[in-house]
């Protein structure tokens, strides 16, 4: 008896599939397809503390609006805005740091101080000011 040649490559090719789908679904992949975009991003939890800090403080019913201080002009906080603090002093971000609502209002003065250090590392890496504590 003859054994047809088109079922065995077809039992073989169907063997195959079999394997590779179940070596991809052992080893996560989900059967081949690419679920995360090709890398997966790592988390930073003081970076999102203090983005909900920043944007809790924006909706409350004690509405901040953060402001920088430049040249003694309040300006809306932008990567423009913030240019003149780059590689500069955290102090210095600080205490140029205002509520828009109430231009008398420094930042630091009304933030309690855990969240105050959250929002400043948010704003330092959102912003990419790489500010130093001298």
């Amino acid at each position: 008896m003859k054994f047809p040649f088109k079922v065995f490559v077809s039992t073989i090719g169907l063997s195959i599939g079999l394997f590779i789908s179940a070596s991809a679904s052992a080893s996560g992949g989900g059967g081949g397809f690419s679920t995360g975009g090709g890398t997966s991003q790592r988390v930073d939890p003081q970076y999102e503390l203090g983005k909900s800090y920043y944007k809790a403080s924006q909706t409350s019913a004690a509405k901040l609006e953060y402001c920088v201080k430049v040249d003694d002009k309040l300006k809306k906080l932008s990567r423009s805005s913030v240019k003149k603090f780059k590689r500069g002093s955290v102090d210095e971000f600080v205490n140029a740091l205002y509520n828009c609502a109430e231009p008398n209002q420094r930042i630091a003065d009304v933030v309690a101080d855990e969240q105050g250090s959250a929002i400043l590392y948010y704003l330092n890496k959102r912003f990419k000011l790489r500010l130093t504590n001298s």
